[in-house]
């Protein structure tokens, strides 16, 4: 998570700086003040809400961008066809090979099993789904939560078409105009919407919102898990709802200002993409083995499992590293699609820019640190659970005799000790627990 938030950061900062030229050190110390002010004022419900309107914006803005980019460039057929002319409407390769950046079996098992963890086995997710008020709502939320994020990732990927549709003979990247490749929908919506007022801003509003969503969620996210799993059984007394409330406030203010300081060292590693997906597997490996483990390995105790995440993260933790590195030395050079500059009507440095086109070549080789990006959260999984699975011949297995079998994913429960177990689902049992806490909570109260 510490790695990721200066992301969410980042991006809305770039995006503001294309639109008014503000320095990114600039921004990002508002936003993040603005963020830890209403996280630490209103908590999870003011963080929900705040993510339901900003939602709003969010999507908004993309949907304006993509149809009026659509129009400028003469319609559907246009922006298709000339993706489709300089070979970008296709298919990731059919290949194999680990190393391939985007292959059909990456795409496929990697990015299902990344989304997996993402949106299932993640803190931020828990959180919301445990303050719902029945299993019945967790799973309509992520129903509704499913359709809405592939509607946003499908208009994200059609942004992507309509960009070269504009460019497609006068490449920004090429001729400096921008500075990078994430700069370009800032640039395409200030070409596109940048004669209309209020539409610019509307775009900008809709990357703050997504930045400030994704950062508000991680800060109360972490502040919960520091206070419950690592704060609270170090003390000998629990603390008061008075002392609670400033301890879960100070986490936020810290790990915001640590997010802060890390976004100038997120701004010279690379695309934001990668750079997110490759940052976040390194502790979304572990996360997916532990919980996989959880609920169809209950014969794995704590030890072993402590093992297997510690060295899935070092491992994982390690070739990101290299990799990155690799890429900022140039070491690491992916193929790159064709793009052309005949046709820009504005003046630039024609050497450098024709020296971008031509002279660079991809890398050849191939090792370990070229694994696609979208390996890195199978491949933690894995490498924790077989750790693990090695470490229970040192550390022993766990007694799984009193367990209850309603953890346990139901293709599992057959191996489990027979008993005469009555068989309640999962609704039933929430209400039965919550029931449970209702009556302690009367009698302590008399």
């Amino acid at each position: 998570m510490l790695l990721w938030l200066p992301l969410a950061m980042y991006v809305p900062a770039i995006t503001y700086n294309q639109v008014t030229g503000t320095n990114i050190h600039v921004i990002t110390p508002i936003v993040c003040i603005i963020c830890i002010f209403y996280t630490c004022v209103g908590g999870l419900k003011a963080v929900i809400w705040t993510d339901v309107i900003q939602s709003f914006v969010m999507y908004g803005s993309i949907l304006t961008v993509c149809i009026k980019g659509t129009y400028d460039v003469g319609g559907l057929g246009v922006v298709l066809q000339r993706n489709q002319a300089s070979g970008r409407l296709n298919a990731p390769d059919w290949s194999w090979d680990p190393t391939v950046r985007l292959s059909m079996l990456s795409v496929i098992v990697g990015g299902t099993l990344h989304k997996i963890q993402s949106s299932d086995v993640n803190q931020v997710s828990i959180q919301r789904f445990l303050s719902l008020p029945s299993y019945k709502h967790a799973k309509q939320s992520m129903l509704i939560f499913t359709v809405l994020l592939i509607f946003l990732l499908s208009c994200c990927c059609y942004i992507g078409l309509v960009a070269y549709a504009v460019y497609h003979d006068c490449d920004p990247i090429s001729t400096k105009l921008a500075k990078a490749s994430d700069q370009l929908p800032a640039l395409l919506m200030m070409r596109t919407l940048g004669s209309i007022p209020g539409l610019p801003g509307l775009f900008v509003s809709g990357v703050f919102s997504a930045a400030l969503s994704s950062l508000s969620t991680g800060l109360n996210s972490m502040a919960c898990v520091i206070s419950q799993d690592m704060v609270r059984p170090m003390l000998r007394k629990p603390l008061t709802e008075r002392q609670t409330a400033l301890l879960l406030r100070a986490i936020v203010v810290i790990f915001g200002i640590f997010c802060m300081a890390l976004v100038s060292v997120v701004e010279k590693l690379g695309m934001v993409l990668q750079l997110a997906t490759m940052t976040s597997a390194v502790a979304m490996g572990p996360l997916l083995g532990i919980y996989t483990m959880g609920v169809c390995l209950p014969w794995m105790n704590g030890r072993s499992v402590l093992t297997g995440s510690m060295v899935s993260f070092t491992t994982l933790g390690w070739i990101c590293l290299k990799s990155q590195l690799a890429q900022m030395h140039g070491e690491i050079r992916y193929p790159k699609m064709p793009v052309s500059i005949d046709g820009c009507d504005y003046t630039f440095d024609n050497v450098t820019a024709w020296q971008t086109i031509h002279n660079y070549t991809p890398s050849t080789d191939r090792n370990i640190y070229h694994l696609s990006f979208y390996w890195y959260t199978a491949l933690g999984g894995v490498i924790c659970t077989v750790v693990a699975l090695l470490a229970s011949l040192v550390f022993g297995w766990q007694d799984v005799s009193q367990l209850n079998p309603t953890l346990i994913t139901p293709c599992m429960r057959r191996f489990l000790p027979k008993k005469d177990y009555q068989a309640v689902d999962l609704e039933e049992l929430f209400s039965r627990k919550a029931q449970a806490e209702a009556r302690k909570m009367a009698e302590s109260s008399e």
